[in-house]
């Protein structure tokens, strides 16, 4: 999935390791690493923890989408807090990369766990054991990630600098997205399938994203941090509004621009979750392939949203950022109806169908974020400087990102056990079968056209925004 980068504030100060410290391309790449293990992190259980709860360890599904949905939804409380505590942290040698080695430290002995519980005579117990270690894991990946993503910001004043850092971390987000659907399925039925397939995958993973997020965590000590000359802890907004935190939620709540954006994103994202929880099932139970074939699907679609994505800068130039991002939007739709078709008829065609609903999800991806800033700088009066809350917008959307995938995982545990799955890796029922495509394509196609109409309400209350 997608990561957000931070506003930038428009003032800084110069930080302890002087104004403009140089952040050589070796630095930059090895702090890049870092996001192997953030990309990784994100997909892995988006696309096989419901499968593996529900086939493996036999937990009904409606319950399995509780594991995916109450960890996610801890994060939308945890995320501001640990960016709150490092903005506050004081360390000899910078005060963000502690909160990486933390987050390393943490992070492989509770994603082990996750997929690695142990044998219990209740799926009771292994639901608790399994949501308290994704809860665990998801913490540990907030205390690496929320840093991760501010120090770029926070580097140099100088923009080629900033942007270097930004590329080499964005750079290997591709190198995890891939590992996480391709890898981890071979990894799977490399260790024997089953429970014990599972935890191979995961000790493999944990090793990966754990010499990553060290290596990130070693190349950001000393990191040069140019702080906000707004920026401390006390002090008024400088606006006359009153304390800052109060100013920049009112800010947030008044601007109906972003509440219109936030909540189209937050759709498209359940969309998506939707299809990468379902698409196991599809590809074992409908097209009675081995669930590894599900990875074949999965880069297509990542290849499709990879190579296409200059497409939607184009698009956005020729036809403006918000028809685009409706153009985007429609193509996912578009992608999603065409795999409930094709799936029920062979591989190849499912993956043309994927490698098209990737290209509509690289616009989906793209474009949103680009609309930010602009949605953001339509906050407050003549006397407002939105862009000094911009932390907080940002924030909020990648809780409501976060929010979105939980929900999708959730929903689609609950419509699974609604049409009557079974759990335990057993043959299914016919008219089960029947529902697996509906819910694994024509679902996510019904969300994202119901996302297009707080779409076609920001192009109303903004035209042209964006642009």
């Amino acid at each position: 999935m997608t990561g957000s980068v931070p506003l930038s504030p428009p003032g800084v100060a110069q930080g302890a390791a002087g104004p403009d410290a140089p952040v050589g391309h070796l630095r930059a790449l090895a702090f890049g690493t870092g996001s192997v293990a953030a990309a990784t992190f994100n997909v892995t259980p988006q696309l096989w923890l419901l499968f593996f709860l529900t086939e493996t360890l036999s937990v009904p599904a409606a319950w399995a989408g509780l594991a995916v949905l109450v960890p996610k939804a801890w994060e939308f409380l945890f995320d501001p807090a640990v960016g709150w505590l490092s903005d506050r942290a004081r360390a000899r040698h910078g005060v963000r990369w502690p909160w990486l080695l933390a987050g390393a430290v943490l992070f492989p002995g509770a994603f082990m766990a996750l997929f690695g519980p142990p044998v219990f005579a209740d799926w009771r117990w292994t639901l608790g054991w399994v949501t308290g270690a994704f809860l665990l894991a998801t913490s540990a990946y907030s205390i690496f990630a929320i840093p991760f993503v501010a120090l770029p910001g926070e580097v140099s004043r100088d923009p080629a600098v900033r942007t270097r850092v930004v590329a080499w971390r964005m750079a290997f987000v591709g190198v995890g997205v891939l590992m996480a659907g391709g890898l981890a399925p071979v990894l799977v039925e490399q260790g024997g399938g089953g429970r014990a397939g599972f935890a191979h995958m995961a000790g493999v993973l944990s090793v990966v994203c754990t010499l990553t997020m060290l290596l990130a965590a070693m190349a950001a000590r000393g990191f040069p941090r140019q702080a906000p000359v707004h920026g401390g802890s006390g002090g008024g907004s400088g606006d006359g509004s009153g304390a800052p935190g109060d100013r920049a939620l009112a800010l947030l709540l008044a601007n109906r621009a972003y509440r219109w954006l936030w909540g189209a994103y937050l759709l498209q994202m359940v969309a998506i979750a939707v299809t990468a929880a379902m698409l196991p099932y599809a590809v074992t139970h409908v097209m009675g392939a081995p669930a590894d074939h599900a990875a074949l699907l999965f880069v297509a679609m990542t290849l499709g949203s990879i190579f296409t994505m200059p497409l939607w800068t184009w698009a956005r130039r020729r036809m403006g950022t918000l028809p685009a991002y409706g153009a985007a939007t429609l193509l996912c739709v578009a992608g999603s109806v065409a795999l409930y078709d094709v799936v029920l008829a062979s591989l190849p065609l499912a993956c043309l169908a994927a490698f098209l609903a990737g290209v509509g999800q690289a616009g989906q991806q793209l474009l949103p974020f680009a609309l930010l800033p602009a949605v953001t700088e339509r906050s407050g009066g003549p006397h407002a400087d939105p862009l000094r809350h911009g932390g907080l917008f940002a924030g909020v959307w990648v809780a409501g990102e976060k929010l979105g995938l939980a929900l999708g995982g959730a929903l689609a545990g609950l419509l699974l056990g609604l049409a009557g799955y079974v759990e335990g890796g057993q043959g299914q029922a016919p008219g089960v079968v029947a529902w697996i495509p509906v819910l694994f394509a024509l679902v996510p196609a019904g969300i994202f056209l119901v996302s297009l109409l707080p779409l076609r309400l920001l192009d109303r209350l903004a035209p042209g925004l964006g642009d």
